[in-house]
């Protein structure tokens, strides 16, 4: 049986955001639920590093018998567009959403051309669906817990939550191979080409802005050491991101990864996402870590202020996000910030705030707005005073409260303190503390035009007030395209 899962594109090329500027990292989510369904001749196709004309073209030539994507949630209109354009042009073929969006929101999924909504964690779900599929038995899905499926058009039936794997390492391996011919584009910074791994599932702290605990029911799962330098022996690249949503989370795990590492003479150069405040209190480890290849960190510091940080339930301090930094930093750790600027800030309050990002000093700090992401707390606290619920406007770089401030101003104050912090950047480029990661910055260097070639499409679009204007304009009164209007 033929599969074909697609990672969805931008909904529009060039739009503000992270994504082919900074960080463009492999569609884990496709590899990881191709790898559950090795027995079928399946195609991962990347959307965002493919011509719009191959989706149909493919979809014509391979005929496949389920067409699959993967939704957060600034792309959920263009993940409908896939399943949408698939149903057009394969009556018969068996349309699944998977992933973030459909998991917190799955109602925004009911289509007519949707046959199968897949909640939470998908290897097996999918797998089970393939299985039945290929005997083109609808009514087996009844048995397949964790989806939401139509037995019939317009006449959904919602099976029960499927339990969480209790050990990742019995998971199917992921078929990053089927991603082989796009791999030298992925990227972070000037990192490239970069695998990616996770190694974890799930948070166990409860930020009121954040949905991951939500999504993994406050459950964290973790690779064991072993199964970890497996795949970092199975990856050809030298870059490797784990993408773990926190990877600073379980000392003794930790523990033996250095040890594993050690042991099989494993040298990778990687990154991860981490909280400030276990770098700050494990000084010890995060020193052994940056032996066995940690040289980069991206962490969420998210404001200046304990009584900011009390109100978003981040459950550190301040003061551990300074120590967090300074540690790094004598490890020459790339420390890239990501920081929150809110609402109701008035031009004291953006001052005050890129005042302590300078304070702070992390090597990149990404500034991003306060946004309240369907699925959290924040969400259903917000909702009725959103000025709009368009998916394309969450991506952490627009108010979608009303603002203190005149929006255009607003943005005026976010841009202009933005591009005079530098402390950070100052600090992380003195020769002292780019030669002790001197070797990865050998491998790097050669990536280095291209890095410069994205910041500065970067810094043209973040750093012009009139792009954010644009990017919103006629959206915050407007709950978004419909499906015939993304294809076209």
């Amino acid at each position: 049986m033929r599969i074909l899962l697609v990672q969805p594109a931008p909904f529009e090329a060039g739009r503000l955001g992270l994504e082919n500027m900074i960080w463009l990292s492999e569609p884990v989510a496709l590899t990881a639920v191709a790898g559950a369904v090795s027995d079928h001749e399946v195609t991962i196709l990347d959307m965002r590093l493919e011509d719009p004309t191959v989706l149909p073209e493919t979809l014509r030539t391979l005929r496949p018998d389920i067409v699959g994507t993967t939704s957060m949630t600034t792309d959920c209109y263009q993940a409908k567009a896939v399943l949408y354009m698939a149903r057009r042009a394969l009556p018969d073929v068996l349309t699944v959403v998977g992933g973030h969006h459909p998991t917190l929101s799955p109602e925004e999924f009911r289509e007519p051309y949707v046959d199968v909504i897949v909640r939470g964690e998908g290897e097996l779900a999918f797998a089970a669906l393939a299985q039945a599929w290929a005997r083109r038995d609808r009514v087996a899905f009844a048995d397949i817990s964790g989806v939401i499926w139509q037995e019939q058009p317009g006449v959904w039936r919602e099976n029960g939550k499927r339990s969480q794997t209790p050990s990742l390492d019995t998971l199917p391996r992921p078929a990053s191979h089927l991603v082989a011919h796009y791999r030298r584009h992925y990227f972070f910074f000037a990192a490239q080409p970069l695998a990616s791994i996770f190694t974890s599932r799930g948070c166990s702290f409860d930020c009121n802005f954040c949905a991951i605990w939500e999504f993994y029911e406050r459950k964290t799962r973790y690779l064991s050491a072993s199964a970890i330098a497996d795949e970092l022996e199975r990856t050809p690249e030298r870059f490797v991101f784990f993408l773990d949503d926190n990877f600073l989370t379980h000392r003794q795990r930790l523990e033996e990864l250095v040890l594993e590492l050690k042991r099989r003479n494993i040298r990778k150069f990687w990154f991860t996402q981490g909280r400030a405040d276990f770098v700050a209190d494990h000084p010890d480890l995060i020193a052994r870590l940056v032996e066995v290849g940690l040289v980069g960190l991206l962490s969420g510091y998210e404001t200046n202020s304990d009584e900011g940080l009390e109100a978003l339930r981040k459950r550190s301090k301040v003061d551990k996000n300074r120590r967090a930094a300074e540690i790094l930093r004598s490890h020459g750790v790339w420390t890239t910030g990501i920081f929150m600027a809110r609402p109701e800030f008035d031009e004291a309050d953006f001052q005050d705030l890129y005042d302590g990002i300078n304070a702070i000093g992390a090597s990149a700090p990404l500034v991003t707005i306060l946004t309240p992401l369907p699925g959290t707390e924040l969400f259903r606290a917000t909702r009725d005073r959103l000025l709009t619920e368009d998916r394309r406007l969450f991506d952490l770089l627009h108010p979608l409260l009303p603002t203190k401030l005149p929006r255009a101003e607003f943005y005026r104050q976010f841009v202009s303190k933005e591009q005079r912090t530098r402390a950070g950047m100052n600090k992380s480029l003195r020769p002292s503390v780019l030669l002790k990661q001197w070797r990865a910055l050998a491998w790097a260097l050669p990536n280095l035009p291209r890095f410069l070639w994205r910041r500065h499409l970067y810094k043209r679009a973040h750093y012009d007030v009139a792009s954010y204007l644009r990017s919103e304009e006629g959206m915050l009164a407007s709950s978004g395209p419909g499906p015939a209007e993304d294809v076209q």
